[in-house]
């Protein structure tokens, strides 16, 4: 294939088709006709030699080699995005995309409410868009521009690839009902041992601390709900007598809203950093150069964390 003959824009419509999977929604996100769509998309299967994609079940499904030419695709878009054309001062008024975040329920609870309050005031034709996604999926969406930034506890994205800035430690707390008859005085590693435990089971690495916080300690946990949500938590603990084992920012902040309070744990568990954390390949953009010091703005050094 003759480089020369094939249009950039064509692989825009050829990346949004993924996303969207009808020409028409296509056509009206790019704002362009949909016989311009149909053209363009005859254009590409004659370049690259395959149908691409196949209506299936009215939707356009992609065939085997599309799937193949994803990546390589929003690569070569991120790249001319990014490293090409934005350039020069970075006027946050102007910006009307949508920035994604990764990040846990939690993150959510914690940052989002500050962030859409400054992004109203500074930025307020953009949007923010967020995924929590496991740290292999992650990381490959970070390397092609899918997920801005993320932030949270992130021991795996420790590649020279990736760079990260420390937003504040917080400690980890024992959360129970506030009317607990057991533990109006604290609760010792005894009580601690015959509680009925809750936990979350969620793609989050918070569980790696404390799990080896309680093997060091010989300790076992007789574990009597699991759930898949930290945000639930807090109303599970107010109606009933388990023991949860969370961070504390969510502590703090559900407290003001259920009956419930935090202890002090009664075995030494290490402070858990929570960074933000991104890929080299994007270290210079500067629109993320100012969407991470906002982060950092609103997070570093706040004494309610």
């Amino acid at each position: 294939m003759d480089l020369k003959r094939l249009d950039l824009n064509l692989l825009v419509i050829l990346d949004a088709l993924y996303e969207e999977g009808s020409l028409t929604r296509v056509a009206e996100r790019l704002q362009l006709s949909q016989p311009t769509i149909s053209s363009s998309l005859a254009k590409l299967r004659t370049a690259l030699n395959d149908e691409l994609f196949i209506r299936t079940r009215g939707m356009m499904q992609p065939t085997d080699r599309a799937m193949q030419l994803r990546t390589p695709v929003r690569k070569v878009l991120q790249t001319v995005r990014f490293e090409i054309l934005e350039q020069g001062a970075f006027d946050p008024a102007s910006l009307s995309e949508t920035i994604t975040i990764s990040t846990s329920d939690v993150g959510e609870l914690e940052f989002l409410p500050g962030l859409v309050e400054r992004l109203a005031q500074i930025a307020p034709r953009a949007s923010i868009r967020t995924v929590l996604r496991d740290p292999h999926s992650l990381s490959d969406a970070m390397e092609i521009g899918d997920v801005d930034v993320a932030i949270g506890y992130f021991p795996d994205l420790q590649a020279s690839v990736f760079k990260q800035q420390v937003l504040f430690s917080h400690p980890s707390v024992c959360l129970v009902r506030r009317d607990h008859s057991l533990y109006g005085n604290g609760i010792t590693l005894e009580q601690y041992r015959e509680a009925r435990h809750l936990i979350v089971s969620q793609k989050s690495r918070f569980h790696d601390v404390v799990d080896q916080a309680l093997s060091a300690a010989g300790i076992e946990r007789n574990i009597a709900l699991t759930i898949s949500h930290f945000v639930n938590v807090p109303p599970l603990i107010a109606q009933s007598d388990l023991v949860a084992t969370i961070a504390r920012p969510i502590a703090t902040q559900q407290s003001r809203f259920y009956p419930i309070t935090f202890l002090e744990p009664p075995f030494a568990i290490p402070l858990i950093q929570i960074k933000q954390v991104w890929h080299r390949r994007f270290d210079n953009s500067p629109k993320l150069v100012w969407l991470r010091r906002l982060i950092a703005d609103m997070s570093q050094n706040k004494p309610r964390m």
